[in-house]
């Protein structure tokens, strides 16, 4: 919950604690102002900070302000996640401004404005917020399928169409209303590929008043509940399509050691969604390899092509990615010069890797971190080491150490010398 006016203030992050979102809501205190970017630029941070910017956020902005021209102007920003915004004016003058634009859709994509009925009062925001809710909060009803079995589900949160700028033409796909299981494969197969979006798969309930009727549909076994007890236990993956050239994954999901879900991980459309296992069409037991009695290849067939993944790449993601390599070179130069070697080894590894991620700053801030680090060093410690660490530090301030052929060598010292590289 988020409060705005010139600044912005988030009284609760993201929580599942209803009665502290009531209490907080008896708290508000009202204010003059109403500035719309501030709180964008604020939920834009709080959902990537929370959740990351691939994850679906359904916002609903409650305001007295003018709103119908005020989210129209040029310096609004849209959000930086898949999702809506709904606003809902409580202003008895909402109309007048309503009249001035042909429709209630917000540019950019931001979502749209909602009104209540005017006069304004209890019961005409009560079925706004009623409309709202049937809209955008009613789970999405699907038939999963796998053969003759069958079940009804919801997919919650609701899954939103997929639009993607090809060269020629704009692709919209859409997930049809029927997940059919098309097959099954070890999860050591699949590991974590790209993915648009995660959905819980949540068996249907039969609501109806007759007592008879909620008893029957108790006692009828459910293919969900079947399928996921299946998945935990083998520790296996479902391939299920989507629509046309669309696939995803039903997984088992647990969030601690006594709770699990079944999920619906939803793949990039196309049939090359899982890179490492090809094109999932081909994912089949061939009539020629049933045929023989020594097969003890595993399936997927490998192709002949070698891959080779083995190669210590630098991601950083984090900081603290960055912070633990920094550390490491660190740790090896006050051990010089035993570690000269290494020292030089994570030094080249990671100005290489800056200079592939553009990260010129890195190579001076680590100039000036040898640079301190040579001037706090002990009494006692081996005079090579402030040489080696002077030396490395006026490399990486020199133009050439951008050029990633070339390697930082030692620098050649009166002192004992070692196997150095």
């Amino acid at each position: 919950m988020v409060t705005f006016s010139s600044t912005c203030d988030v009284l609760c992050s993201f929580t599942r604690d209803y009665d502290l979102i009531k209490a907080k809501i008896t708290q508000l205190e009202f204010r003059t102002n109403t500035c719309y970017p501030p709180v964008i630029q604020t939920i834009n941070y709080l959902v990537h900070s929370e959740w990351s910017n691939s994850v679906t956020c359904q916002v609903i902005m409650i305001t007295d302000g003018n709103c119908y021209e005020g989210l129209r102007k040029p310096d609004m920003t849209p959000f930086l996640f898949p999702g809506k915004l709904i606003v809902v004016p409580l202003d008895q003058v909402s109309s007048l401004y309503k009249n001035n634009y042909d429709s209630n859709k917000l540019p950019n994509g931001l979502g749209y404005i909602s009104s209540p009925e005017l006069p304004l009062t209890p019961s005409s925001v009560a079925k706004a917020f009623e409309k709202i809710a049937k809209e955008t909060y009613v789970p999405y009803s699907a038939m999963l399928r796998c053969g003759h079995l069958k079940s009804d589900v919801h997919l919650i949160p609701p899954p939103m169409s997929y639009t993607k700028a090809a060269d020629f033409e704009i692709m919209t796909c859409c997930i049809s209303s029927e997940l059919n299981i098309i097959g099954f494969i070890e999860s050591s197969k699949v590991e974590c590929p790209a993915t648009l979006s995660r959905h819980l798969v949540l068996p249907q309930r039969i609501l109806d008043e007759s007592s008879e009727t909620n008893e029957a549909s108790a006692k009828t076994p459910s293919f969900c509940v079947l399928l996921h007890g299946a998945l935990k236990v083998e520790n296996m993956i479902a391939v299920c399509q989507l629509s046309s050239n669309w696939y995803g994954l039903l997984v088992s999901w647990a969030d601690n050691k006594k709770k699990s879900n079944l999920m619906l991980i939803i793949l990039e459309p196309g049939t090359n969604a899982i890179p490492w296992l090809g094109d999932i069409r081909n994912l089949t037991l061939s009539p020629t390899e049933l045929c023989k009695s020594d097969v003890d290849e595993i399936q997927p067939t490998k192709t002949p092509d070698k891959r080779s993944y083995n190669q210590s790449q630098l991601v950083w993601i984090k900081e603290a990615g960055l912070q633990a390599d920094i550390q490491k070179i660190l740790r090896q130069a006050r051990k010089m010069p035993d570690k000269i070697p290494s020292f030089y080894k994570e030094l080249n590894r990671i100005r290489k890797a800056a200079i592939a991620y553009s990260f010129n700053d890195l190579l001076t801030s680590i100039a000036d971190l040898l640079d301190i680090e040579c001037s706090n060093l002990p009494s006692g410690t081996h005079p090579d080491c402030a040489l080696q660490l002077s030396h490395a530090a006026m490399e990486l301030r020199k133009p050439l150490a951008m050029d990633p052929k070339l390697t930082i060598t030692p620098m050649i010292t009166k002192y004992a010398q070692h196997d150095l590289m």
